[in-house]
């Protein structure tokens, strides 16, 4: 089960691509972070470990109330022996070394947004003056993978920075990230001319993800990585679609239940909104939103990749097309791109018996999902 609280619709930046919407100053109370804990171990089967996911706008202009609401956690976990999982998505500039001791003593995963080198991340990434945020935020990157080893980026690319994506990657391995997340902007407008750059691009990240492992440098990539659990499972299945309204929920600082985090926006969708932690949820709108997932193109259903393809993310088909049961032209041409990428990755170093890259994925198969145990997500 995962579960995001948005502690705030506020941010000390502007991103120009941001899905959040509009900052303004909303923060979640106390007791509605209560409220949603106890939904979430209520909703919950008590065979299934729950993440506890803090979002925002950005969460870490809430950070007091975030603890309070880790100890919380902890106590119902003791109370109820549920184990949970932390995760923080941040773009890094408040951290400090007293946060970055705390979610070490705590076990809380951190995911710092950046999009690459400065001209890159500046771009998009800035303050609402229009400068760029990169100096702050690859300060505190470096200081946070001093202090925590592990660490997760998360890149966002559209059709004006897919150029950069290989000088983004080299980047990010040079820093010491361990766990690179590459993910289209979804809101973006995608021409089918840009749909040859994505396939050259993926085929480059390829390229370079089988020269480190070759190299003897381990590299973890969702954009390869996660396809090729998908191809050792043999396609997805059920557990790993999307499961929003059911094992997936983001929760709104009005306490406004929403089927996924990245759907919340300015909490004014009423379409999308499930109910309320303090007024319940809403059973006939759960129903047939739980109706809508999946994907109902026909096209789909006859392709030979299909078992392969995440044409089933619910926020992803909303962005791109305005039905959480219908995939876009560009999430066809980003599945097809990476799963050739992610093969020839596979073959290649199948292949040579990279003995590495064997234990890389031995990971899974012996924790379970590796990355999603440590809060990452791989699908989607």
């Amino acid at each position: 089960m995962k579960v995001t609280l948005s502690l705030t619709h506020n941010c000390n930046l502007s991103c120009r691509y941001c899905y959040s919407g509009r900052k303004f100053k909303k923060e979640m109370s106390f007791v509605t972070a209560q409220k949603i804990v106890d939904f979430a171990m209520n909703i919950t089967p008590t065979n299934q470990k729950i993440e506890f996911s803090f979002f925002g706008g950005e969460p870490l202009l809430c950070f007091d109330l975030m603890k309070e609401i880790i100890e919380y956690i902890r106590g119902k976990e003791r109370e109820l022996r549920r184990p949970v999982r932390f995760g923080v998505t941040s773009n890094g500039i408040l951290l400090t070394q007293s946060i970055l001791d705390f979610f070490e003593e705590e076990d809380v995963d951190l995911c710092i947004s950046i999009d690459g080198p400065a001209p890159v991340h500046n771009l998009n990434r800035c303050y609402k003056g229009g400068h760029g945020s990169f100096k702050e935020v690859v300060r505190n990157l470096r200081l946070a993978i001093k202090q925590l080893g592990t660490l997760q980026v998360n890149a966002v690319y559209g059709p004006k920075t897919i150029d950069s994506l290989m000088e983004s990657i080299s980047f990010f391995t040079q820093l010491g990230v361990s766990v690179i997340h590459l993910n289209p902007d979804i809101r973006a407008s995608w021409k089918e001319d840009t749909f040859p750059k994505i396939r050259e691009t993926y085929m480059q990240i390829a390229s370079y993800y089988i020269q480190s492992y070759q190299q003897g440098q381990e590299i973890a990539i969702n954009l390869i990585d996660s396809k090729i659990i998908v191809f050792l499972k043999g396609g997805y299945d059920v557990a790993d679609r999307c499961g929003m309204g059911e094992t997936e929920w983001g929760f709104a600082p009005s306490g406004n239940i929403y089927p996924c985090e990245r759907l919340i926006g300015e909490d004014s969708d009423s379409l999308l909104c499930l109910g309320n932690v303090h007024t319940g949820l809403d059973s006939v709108r759960r129903c047939s939103l739980l109706k809508q997932r999946g994907n109902r193109n026909e096209e789909c259903k006859a392709c030979d990749l299909q078992k392969y393809c995440m044409n089933w993310c619910g926020c992803t088909n909303y962005f791109m097309t305005g039905h959480t049961d219908l995939a876009g032209s560009m999430l066809c041409e980003n599945e097809k791109s990476a799963i050739q990428a992610a093969k020839h990755a596979l073959v290649t170093l199948s292949e040579k018996d990279n003995e590495l890259f064997i234990d890389h994925f031995m990971k899974y198969l012996h924790k379970g999902r590796h990355y999603e145990q440590k809060g990452v997500r791989i699908y989607g």
